[in-house]
């Protein structure tokens, strides 16, 4: 992560639209692909009811999701939470937005093998965590002000903490159902170095919720969260490990 540039400048624009892309599929399907009838997210409310519905909560609690918070709490096993993955319908799900996900990664960054890469997706999560992206003026101006998403949709960061471990849950499913040696494992080990080192970055800046002490919001946090990041592309177990470490902070305000 370089020292922080003006909001505005090329890699700025670049990263947001990676985040851009990825809301215009999910979040905001309604203004950018209604052709999808929110498939990539939790459904239309009507005859669509969306991938994300069989394994992240909004209308209730799926079982991959109950799984994997019991197991990051260290109070059920992995193996139960890969068995609730073994139902068709949500092995499907997850398997169709990680492709949905590596097609628009390909698209934005290139090969996660690559070390240009692997720091380009953790700058991008650190300017996404602290809310340093450039603005979503373009998507703001098509939200309506009595529409819900009005106070955010004019910026690119998540002010939901819970959602970083749905991405966490997302992306250790899919590894899971795809194989750790299939082509997708090297940007799966990156997302979730990113959920690593972003989640912290967004908690420590932003103040949602607790995280390590030692994470501040300052440079030398910032160096440090690159360096574990680094280190959780080529560990994905290690990354795992530490993700689940932060929602027990985040539950309990300690890992143990």
């Amino acid at each position: 992560m370089n020292p922080a540039s003006p909001i505005g400048d090329a890699a700025g624009r670049r990263h947001a639209a990676w985040f851009h892309e990825l809301d215009a599929w999910t979040e905001y399907w309604d203004l950018f692909h209604p052709e999808t009838a929110g498939r990539y997210y939790f459904g239309n409310d009507a005859e669509e009811t969306g991938l994300l519905t069989r394994f992240l909560p909004r209308k209730g609690m799926p079982a991959p999701y109950l799984a994997w918070t019991r197991m990051a709490l260290g109070m059920d096993t992995r193996e139960a939470f890969e068995l609730t993955l073994r139902e068709p319908d949500v092995a499907y799900a997850v398997l169709e937005v990680d492709r949905l996900v590596g097609d628009i990664f390909s698209r934005h960054f290139g090969s996660a093998g690559q070390a240009s890469v692997r720091d380009d997706y953790l700058d991008a999560v650190h300017a996404f965590a602290t809310d340093t992206l450039p603005p979503a003026t373009d998507r703001d101006a098509l939200v309506a002000d009595d529409d819900p998403r009005k106070p955010t949709a004019g910026r690119h960061t998540l002010d939901g903490d819970m959602m970083w471990f749905a991405w966490a849950l997302h992306t250790e499913a899919a590894a899971h159902l795809a194989g750790m040696r299939d082509g997708g494992h090297a940007r799966r080990s990156l997302m979730l170095a990113g959920v690593a080192s972003g989640c912290p970055a967004n908690f420590a800046w932003r103040g949602h919720r607790r995280t390590r002490a030692e994470y501040l919001a300052d440079d030398a946090t910032r160096a440090l969260l690159l360096t574990r990041g680094r280190a959780g592309c080529d560990d994905f177990e290690g990354a795992r490990r530490e993700v689940h470490a932060l929602f027990r902070i985040r539950e309990w305000g300690h890992e143990d």
